[in-house]
This record gives C-alpha cells, sequence and structure tokens, in this order.
C-alpha cells in the first residue's frame, strides 16, 4: 500500500513538472512577442523622432541639398545635413543591435537596413558615410552597411518627391 501511495505521488509529481514546465514555455514565449513588439516599437519611436528634424524646411532643405552636395555646403545646411546623418545612423545601429540581439524580426531589420544603405549611396551620404560614420560606428555595424551597399540595387532616395529638389513638370 505504501509502495502504490508513493508510485502516486512520483506520477503526480511528474504530472506538476510537465504542466510547470508547459506553462513555463508559454510565459516564455509571450515574454519574447512582447520583447519584440518593444523593440520594433523603439525603433520605430527613434526614427520618428529622427525624421521630425526635418519638419524644419531648412532642415529638410539642407538634408536634400546634402545627399548630393555634402560637404559643399554652407556651415548652416552642412551642420544640418551631418546631424540628420547621425540621427539617421543611430537609428540604424539600434536597429542592428537589437536585429543581433534576436529582438528585432529580420524584415523590420532589412528595411531599416535598406533606408540606412540607400541614404549612404547617395553622393552626399557617401562622403560622410566615408569621413564620419564608417569611423565612428560600431564595427559590426558598419560591415553590415557596407556588405549592403556593395550589394547594389538600392533606392536613389534623391528622387522620392519629398526630398527631390527639382521641381515635378507642369502638366
Amino acid at each position: 500500500m505504501l509502495d502504490a501511495l508513493g508510485n502516486l505521488g512520483d506520477f503526480i509529481g511528474g504530472i506538476a513538472v510537465v504542466v510547470t514546465l508547459l506553462y513555463l514555455a508559454v510565459q516564455v514565449r509571450q515574454n519574447t512577442t512582447a520583447l519584440q513588439t518593444a523593440s520594433w516599437q523603439a525603433v520605430v519611436t527613434a526614427y520618428r523622432e529622427s525624421n521630425r528634424l526635418r519638419c524644419d524646411s531648412a532642415a529638410a532643405l539642407a538634408w536634400a541639398k546634402g545627399l548630393t552636395a555634402f560637404p559643399d555646403l554652407p556651415f548652416e545646411e552642412r551642420n544640418f545635413f551631418a546631424t540628420i546623418m547621425v540621427d539617421e545612423a543611430l537609428c540604424f545601429q539600434g536597429a542592428f543591435a537589437l536585429h543581433d540581439s534576436g529582438q528585432l524580426a529580420e524584415s523590420t531589420y532589412t528595411a531599416y537596413l535598406d533606408w540606412f544603405a540607400s541614404i549612404a549611396a547617395t553622393p552626399g551620404g557617401g562622403v560622410w558615410w566615408e569621413t564620419v560614420g564608417r569611423p565612428v560606428f560600431v564595427g559590426a555595424m558598419v560591415t553590415a552597411v557596407d556588405e549592403r551597399l556593395a550589394a547594389g540595387d538600392l533606392h536613389d532616395i534623391r528622387r522620392m518627391p519629398a526630398i527631390r529638389l527639382e521641381e515635378p513638370p507642369a502638366s
């Protein structure tokens, strides 16, 4: 009888362990999802803050000019452009770090990588990247950007309506 009670206790204990493990697996999965969502939101927030710099018309014009002519701009425009570039690079570096740690989905990371590489592929962005970005930012992030630049097939963001300097043709 004692053996039967002992076996029953072992059986119930085994079921309790399995239930506990299942519960913990669900909790870990929910926590991972919450962490990935928070990471995605942090990257979006960082980008939105960077993007707000271009709400100022002088900064927006300096940004558009800088994509082609950096560093050959007047001081104020050169400074606006460089400041926005640092914000763009920091935003991507954050996305890179989150992706590297497994907290940011591949598709989200790729979108930010493509955007930043497209900026660095412009004539002015390229000068900034070579003279400021590459020497300053984290080596693994620099390598990722350089590899994406080498792969090519990037959008010329200077053609985007919000950035394009020339006026559209009259209709």
